[in-house]
């Protein structure tokens, strides 16, 4: 209720009187104070004063008496202002008359003064306007509209006025547009009384609109004194419409047979594009909405302008729209893709409106991993872009396998930290993030630290590998199990590390995905968008564990329309004509889904340069120094990643013989069980196609901090044995002790003379 319905008189004063009574009236009124004005003048100069201070005091005390007994009740509200107006004449009269009767002799002011008063009162003819007269219309001017002195809001008051007559008030009129007649109000009636129940016929009929297009509806928190009237008679009556969805929930959706049987409508509301249904399932059964059976229902043919959305239980909420509510979407902005201090970006609008955010990181859960599933043209590299785009703006380290040779995402080649080119760089690339990690691990047990701190001692870093199916089903045995390894493992493990995993592919099929049913199940821990697909299995496999309860969707079209599907296929405008779907998709985030679409982008000569002006001209984000030894180690290609020198398996296998530390071997590495391994190798790598380092081994792995310069002033008082050197060093873990005398031994630093026992080289 607004303030002005608040503070409009409970009390009916208005009165419809023709056009001429009013000016009548107001001349006779004004008449009356020039007649008055003269005798203010003139009467005190006359001799017989005890008259004239009898007549002008008893005409002010007897002003005042009246005006006290009419406004004493505090409950008259806005009477006592109009009783107030009525005195103003009399009581200003008196005291100027009284004024010139005390003063002696004759003064210039005793004329000049009623003279004033008589125009000031001619001017507010207060008499006349308290009694609240209304301009009574003429037959003729009801039908062909509102007088020209009067403004459309003044039309209605007076038009409701005159067909109703039965005391009630139309105010706080708001047209909804300046160039239709449609418009709501607010219904007032007179003090303690209910405004009338009036039928369709009366209510068309007040305002010479069609019938059914003037509604009257109680106001949310008001009593039966105050109703609220939407008329329209021009545009679509939302209103209407939403009752008739009502209807036809209640008849072909809750009715049994019909598309979720016993599924209520609790409420709904209703808005300029969209009609807000919230329902729910009878105690004790979950809530089921076919997306199908309901557009089925509702006589929709477009899906994307049904949207389902529920908690999982009971309840649901069922938008439906006129027209798709993401036909036209804005572009990006930097603001957008700058992480907040919740590591959530901005990446587009869901259909509500509201932003779309999502995570880089999650500062309780570290890294994130996720995955795109989308056909070509579904908008996956635009989604790719925006992340990729706020990673660099963000201070993420993003290392980028584009498989299908960088046609994928041409626009982050030189604006990220490491873009790979097909599928044997992706491979190197993911075996040198599988070293950081390692790297990361020790480091982390070293330091007794059990999670992952943004910036402290390392960046995020986020592995987007797109087109991920190419190598996940090539054709090489070795290739594909090699990829499978290294991904499902930093999948699991790189999160407490800060190191997180996306992937785009084309579906969620598992002969996409390697047949590794855990890369799937592990990548939809995280955010999980589906775009439009061509498989019908991949929205129920991108559903499994992660939508709601009873929650349904259907696959996106490729183009949507403004009439609809049918009317395009009809009219033969469905080939050209539609709008595009690409950037549309389901996010699912947190167990909820959510139907939104990308931030725009128009794509030129094959790149999309809005993209690229959001990567800014900054230099990409790169790792410490430890990480790049440590990624150098596990893929020789690390420190030269940006000139591209390998194409095939020959060379991918040439890279990683001359990698140091990558030795094939038979067999997992070997546990370190009694603590006393005097081996002046690390453990050996995992057996994988061309000797890939999966284990714990490197040059640089297990160099924390000040561990080798503690062991060398160890040695310097003679040699130790290593469970002594462990027991010296309890901040640090057994096996990074290990590692460090390797390494130490590596630089010819330390030497192992016996069994367990160590001791300085020059010794």
């Amino acid at each position: 209720m607004s303030t002005i319905d608040q503070a409009a008189p409970t009390a009916d004063t208005t009165k419809p009187v023709p056009g001429h009574v009013i000016y009548r009236r107001v001349l006779a009124e004004r008449t009356s104070y020039a007649l008055a004005a003269a005798g203010m003048a003139v009467g005190p100069q006359l001799d017989d004063s005890a008259w004239s201070y009898l007549a002008s005091g008893g005409i002010g005390l007897g002003t005042l008496a009246w005006l006290y007994a009419k406004t004493k009740d505090p409950d008259h509200g806005l009477d006592t202002i109009t009783r107030a107006q009525r005195a103003i004449p009399f009581l200003t009269a008196a005291g100027t008359y009284v004024a010139n009767l005390i003063t002696p002799g004759f003064n210039w002011w005793e004329v000049v003064v009623p003279a004033a008063w008589a125009s000031l009162m001619g001017w507010m003819a207060p008499l006349t306007r308290s009694a609240g007269l209304v301009l009574e219309l003429s037959e003729h001017q009801a039908q062909t509209g509102p007088a020209r002195e009067l403004t459309y809001t003044e039309f209605l008051a007076a038009k409701w006025a005159q067909a109703t007559g039965d005391g009630t008030r139309l105010v706080s009129i708001t047209p909804f547009r300046a160039d239709r007649p449609d418009f709501e109000a607010v219904v007032v009636a007179q003090a303690g009384k209910a405004v009338p129940t009036f039928t369709e016929v009366q209510l068309a009929a007040a305002f010479d609109f069609p019938v059914g297009t003037v509604k009257m509806r109680p106001i949310q928190g008001s009593g039966p004194g105050r109703m609220r009237v939407v008329a329209r008679p021009t545009s679509e009556d939302s209103e209407r419409t939403a009752e008739g969805l009502r209807g036809l929930w209640e008849t072909a959706v809750a009715a049994p047979g019909g598309a979720a049987p016993g599924v209520a409508l609790i409420d709904y509301r209703s808005e300029p594009h969209r009609i807000v249904l919230l329902v729910a399932s009878p105690p004790g059964k979950e809530i089921r909405l076919p997306h199908t059976a309901i557009c089925s229902a509702f006589g929709i043919d477009d899906p994307s302008r049904l949207v389902i959305e529920t908690d999982g239980i009971r309840q649901g909420v069922v938008s439906v729209y006129k027209t798709n509510p993401l036909m036209k979407v804005r572009k990006a902005t930097v603001e957008d893709l700058t992480m907040d201090s919740k590591g959530r970006i901005t990446i587009g609008v869901c259909h509500d409106g509201k932003p779309a955010r999502m995570r880089l990181w999650d500062p309780e859960l570290g890294a994130l991993r996720g995955i795109t599933a989308g056909v070509t043209g579904a908008g996956k590299s635009v989604l790719q872009n925006l992340i990729l785009a706020s990673e660099k703006r963000s201070g993420v380290v993003s290392w980028v396998g584009d498989v299908q040779g960088g046609m994928s995402l041409p626009e982050a080649e030189g604006r990220v930290d490491w873009f790979a080119k097909g599928p044997v760089e992706t491979l190197l690339m993911l075996t040198a993030a599988h070293a950081v990690m390692k790297y990361r691990e020790h480091v982390s047990n070293a330091m007794g630290r059990g999670d992952f701190a943004l910036g402290r001692p390392w960046p995020l870093i986020n592995i987007t590998l797109d087109e991920i199916n190419r190598l996940l089903s090539h054709p090489d045995e070795a290739m594909r199990k090699a990829t499978a390894y290294l991904i499902a493992d930093i999948q699991k493990t790189g999160r407490k590390v800060g190191i997180g995993i996306r992937l785009a592919v084309q579906s969620l099929h598992l002969k996409d995905l390697g047949d590794d049913d855990a890369i799937r199940q592990q990548g939809k821990v995280g955010a999980l968008f589906l775009m439009r697909t061509a498989s019908s299995s991949t929205k129920e496999m991108g559903l499994d564990g992660i939508a709601p309860t009873g929650f349904q969707m259907e696959n996106i079209p490729a183009r949507i329309y403004e009439d609809g599907q049918i009317e395009a296929l009809f009219s033969g405008k469905d080939d050209e004509d539609g709008e595009s779907t690409a950037g549309m998709a389901y996010m699912f985030l947190d167990g909820r889904a959510k139907f939104m679409r990308t931030f725009f982008a128009k794509k030129v000569d094959g790149v999309y340069p809005d993209l690229i002006a959001l990567y800014g001209d900054e230099p990409a984000n790169g790792l410490t120094e430890g990480e790049a030894k440590a990624a150098q180690a596990g893929a020789a290609i690390y420190g030269v990643r940006h000139t591209n020198p390998y194409a095939d398996c020959e060379t991918l296998a040439q890279a990683f013989s001359d990698a140091p530390g990558s030795k094939p071997t038979t067999g997992p590495p070997a546990a370190d069980t009694d603590g006393d391994d005097d081996s002046s190798e690390a453990p050996a790598p995992f057996e994988t196609p061309f000797g890939i380092p999966f284990g714990d081994s490197g040059p640089d792995i297990g160099e924390e901090p000040g561990l080798q310069d503690q062991i060398l002033e160890l040695l310097a008082d003679g040699p130790k044995q290593l469970k002594d050197l462990r027991a010296a060093l309890p901040g640090f873990q057994p096996s990074s002790v290990s590692n460090a005398c390797t390494q130490l031994k590596a630089k010819g630093l330390a030497v192992s003379r016996k069994r367990g026992h160590w001791q300085l080289a020059d010794s």
